[in-house]
């Protein structure tokens, strides 16, 4: 399939599915470029889930989902109205930017790459390079900030609500330091 015919079809989706706020901008500069296009973005963001174990993605409950800093009030509430289960970990996840944007060519994937790493996207990188003759290249946009914390399991949590603080504290944080990096990108992209 030619790369504007994907191009054409991820942005009718995309269309459909919306992205984050904070991340628009981000995503119409890019697509508005005649050799890039975004697959799937996320401007960062705070997740509880519950887990039977570590590595159960497929089992995972969400329990609360941010993609801005967050209280320690919202996140006591949203245990208290959907931890439900027992025998589940609840964890506390935050997560930088992530963008997946398929590139025409290999040389545009690394134009694309420079500017992420400039920007502080550090774990940035190519995640796929198709066999076809439309050699589309996918990037990934990916940086440090993460953080995945178990608060408690089968009903009890684990920490106070001093180390609470902290970690959420710490968990906004890096959110917020992943949207300054956002503004760096918008920038890289603009030049």
């Amino acid at each position: 399939m030619a790369f504007e015919s994907q191009k054409k079809k991820a942005l009718a989706r995309l269309r459909i599915r919306g992205a984050d706020e904070e991340i628009a901008g981000i995503i119409d500069r890019i697509n508005s470029l005649e050799d890039f296009f975004t697959t799937s973005s996320c401007s960062g963001r705070i997740v509880l889930i519950g887990l039977p174990e570590i590595g159960a993605k497929r089992e995972a409950q969400f329990i609360g989902k941010w993609h801005r800093p967050v209280t320690k009030e919202e996140v006591l509430d949203a245990i208290k109205l959907k931890w439900r289960e027992k025998e589940r970990e609840i964890w506390l996840l935050s997560q930088s930017p992530i963008l997946h944007v398929a590139c025409r060519d290999l040389e545009k994937a690394k134009a694309l790459l420079r500017i992420a790493i400039e920007s502080g996207f550090k774990y940035s990188g190519i995640k796929a390079i198709s066999n076809s003759k439309d050699e589309k290249v996918v990037v990934e946009v990916v940086s440090t900030e993460r953080m995945d914390v178990p608060l408690g399991r089968d009903g009890m949590l684990f920490c106070s609500g001093a180390h609470l603080d902290f970690i959420l504290s710490k968990a906004n944080f890096m959110l917020e330091r992943g949207k300054e990096k956002l503004k760096r990108l918008y920038g890289g992209l603009e030049g």
